[in-house]
């Protein structure tokens, strides 16, 4: 074998070697780009959750709030109606007890007729005592109670769901970082905030583990 043909095998054999080196160095990169394409779906998916709860959350601490000044509103408005009712009877009871004093010097007819008015009187507010209808003074305030439940119910939720949607953002904003930086601490303090962010919600929802702090 000349020196050419030997010259022409290595360089053959160096070729497929160069060959092999690009071929494996292809697949290692598809390799790569595989993997971060798993890893920016994951995120993706990851993020999409995180947003639909904090969606959820969003609306049940707007809901909550809503009540909090509705119930609020509805128990102060029946205490007022409930308080003028009363009102109204303690001046009829008044107004029977002074016609009854007044009554002792007058004539007989002048007395009757007194006395009759004062029995009407008497007669209006036991009604109102007795009455149990709508908008009666014990209607009014079985309103007004009810309302008040409502209120220290929403008012005790409502932290909650702050606080929830507040480290739900956190969690999507850490995800979002991550999915840029690839650092795995980042995710899993978004995991940890995510995390606390549901139970935080589940419990505004539940009111099962009151927190002292709130």
């Amino acid at each position: 074998m000349e020196a050419a043909e030997v010259k022409d095998l290595i360089d053959e054999a160096h070729e497929r070697e160069e060959a092999k080196r690009r071929a494996a160095g292809r697949h290692h990169s598809e390799d790569r780009e595989e993997g971060g394409h798993g890893v920016k779906t994951s995120t993706a998916i990851y993020i999409s959750v995180l947003a639909a709860v904090l969606a959820i959350v969003s609306v049940a601490g707007s809901n909550a709030g809503k009540e909090l000044m509705a119930s609020a509103i509805e128990a102060s408005d029946s205490f007022a109606y409930y308080q003028a009712k009363t009102q109204r009877q303690i001046s009829l009871r008044l107004a029977a007890d002074e016609i009854e004093l007044l009554s002792a010097g007058m004539p007989a007819d002048a007395q009757a007729k007194a006395l009759q008015r004062s029995a009407e009187y008497r007669q209006s507010a036991e009604r109102m005592e007795a009455d149990e209808g709508k908008n009666s003074r014990k209607d009014l305030l079985g309103k007004a109670k009810a309302a008040e439940l409502r209120r220290d119910h929403a008012a005790a939720q409502d932290p909650y769901f702050d606080f929830a949607e507040g480290m739900l953002q956190l969690a999507i904003v850490l995800a979002s970082v991550f999915a840029i930086t690839n650092k795995g601490f980042i995710l899993w303090t978004s995991r940890a905030l995510a995390a606390a962010g549901v139970l935080m919600a589940a419990d505004g929802f539940t009111l099962i583990l009151p927190l002292p702090f709130l």
